[in-house]
């Protein structure tokens, strides 16, 4: 029987979840040879089947003449008209400002459902929406400040918390300088108020912990103060933040130094066993460490006696590439699968978005990650959450007699020991050793923490666009359809999870 509780949610056993989501699509945009004549925007589900409502726009020979979304003030930076660029222009070491190009950057998408510079919907619903005629940084000043959600199977983050200085803000989501919802300044809450300046913060809503980190300032310092929280209370369900921190039912920190370039790019990943991620881009690499968050066992105030083993350099190839030092905009970013058992903390491979450096952690346990690394220099594209329990994305290059291609890879959502090494599934370029002829898995064992997997290219049997030349980009959506009702179809175990 139906009962307000399982209607509304309130955590009860069989209580519905409406943020929860079936499993991830993205949109394909493609332009023609001479992008005139011809484009095309398509949204596919994780097993690349088209889902929304094809969108499609011909001129007669220029873009003089428009109409539908080609009407559209897209990427206009200061309101300028987008021209006839954003199909082939090639992305490698411009800025955020060359926007054209710009949107091809894999720092266009991370865990929140909101892309840096377009939106679109599950049905192919697109717009390339001026976000920056107000000031070049707008949403990034505070996108580095945005808390960094571990959350329930097929849930992204629906509120937004910026964590800056001693101040806890919630805000709505987007590019906007409009008044906050709600401000809670938790100082008083603190243990240790030396450090003043939040520089990072993860939550995770399984088991209701906070952990922010605190430096002297937001540039270089290498001071550092981890604060941990839990309270009785959910974050995301509270009505106002406060009611959060007044619930505390322990707090406790720990000092330690840091060393980072700027100290914007710190990303927090709070484990389901109270072990906690800590990874950051620093000059062309990245670092990575696990500490022991656990309150109540009498682990003490340093890094020291926390610590897993020790900070991890990435050991993957790496190149000149740019983060929060060059500008807030940035920032390491942060994502999760679907089923919410893996993280990747990420940066560009080379200079402002092209390729990938990562770390890959279970969720479960973040003492268990890997490195991986894409060493693309030009045609990038975004990386998005793919099927339950991976990644896909960062492929542009020119479609013309050729399939569009991904690079696609996942994880076993059950593996979080990290003794044992970590096993990435990955897809090919031969369509026909899909289905291997023989009793071996398509993949790569990875030694833990100091093991690195190299992204490989995996056919879709998708075309790009169009039949001549064409260099496909990649978009997030920002709602992949509603979990078992007329969009089962994008579910993903098809039932509550529950076995009979």
């Amino acid at each position: 029987m139906a009962t307000l509780s399982n209607l509304l949610g309130g955590g009860s056993a069989g209580a519905i979840d409406h943020r929860k989501e079936g499993l991830p699509l993205f949109g394909l945009f493609g332009t023609s040879g001479d992008q005139n004549d011809h484009m095309t925007y398509r949204i596919f589900d994780s097993g690349f089947k088209c889902v929304g409502s094809p969108w499609g726009a011909v001129c007669n020979s220029t873009t003089n003449y428009r109409f539908g979304i080609l009407g559209d003030a897209s990427f206009a930076y200061s309101k300028d008209d987008f021209g006839t660029s954003i199909g082939h222009d090639n992305f490698s070491s411009q800025t955020y400002d060359d926007w054209q190009k710009y949107w091809k950057s894999m720092n266009q998408v991370d865990q929140y459902p909101h892309a840096q510079y377009y939106t679109s919907s599950k049905d192919g619903f697109i717009t390339w929406q001026s976000f920056h005629s107000y000031t070049t940084q707008f949403e990034y000043d505070n996108g580095w400040t945005k808390i960094n959600h571990n959350l329930p199977e097929g849930v992204r983050p629906r509120r937004m918390f910026c964590n800056r200085r001693n101040s806890l803000r919630e805000m709505n989501v987007g590019n906007n300088s409009c008044a906050a919802f709600d401000h809670y300044d938790y100082t008083s809450h603190k243990l240790d108020n030396s450090d003043e300046y939040s520089i990072g913060t993860g939550y995770n809503e399984k088991n209701k912990m906070l952990v922010m980190v605190h430096s002297s300032n937001e540039g270089s310092s290498t001071s550092k103060t981890i604060h941990i929280f839990e309270s009785s209370k959910c974050l995301n369900h509270v009505k106002r933040i406060k009611d959060y921190f007044t619930n505390l039912t322990s707090t406790e920190y720990f000092t330690d130094t840091w060393t980072t370039d700027n100290n914007r790019d710190m990303t927090v990943c709070v484990g389901n066993n109270k072990w906690v991620g800590f990874g950051h881009k620093n000059g062309n690499s990245m670092r990575y460490a696990a500490f022991n968050c656990s309150n109540g066992n009498s682990l003490g105030t340093t890094g020291a006696a926390r610590i897993f083993d020790s900070w991890q350099d990435f050991a993957g190839s790496t190149t000149t590439s740019y983060g929060a030092n060059q500008g807030p905009q940035y920032y390491t970013k942060y994502n999760t699968t679907w089923d919410g058992t893996w993280g990747m903390i990420y940066s560009p491979y080379y200079y402002y978005g092209c390729g990938i450096n990562a770390f890959c952690m279970s969720i479960e346990n973040p003492r268990k990650f890997i490195s991986v690394n894409q060493t693309k220099s030009d045609r990038s594209n975004p990386y998005v959450a793919w099927g339950r329990t991976g990644f896909h994305g960062g492929w542009s290059d020119n479609t013309d007699s050729e399939q569009w291609r991904t690079y696609a890879w996942s994880f076993d959502p059950t593996d979080s020991d990290h003794t044992v090494d970590t096993v990435v599934y990955y897809g090919g370029t031969d369509n026909n050793d899909v289905i291997r002829d023989n009793n071996t898995a398509r993949s790569d064992s990875i030694t833990n923490k100091t093991g690195n997997h190299g992204l490989n290219q995996s056919r879709t049997g998708l075309h790009g666009g169009s039949h001549t030349t064409c260099y496909p980009a990649i978009c997030g959506i920002d709602w992949w359809g509603n979990f078992g009702n007329a969009d089962s179809l994008y579910g993903g175990q098809g039932h509550s999870g529950t076995d009979a």
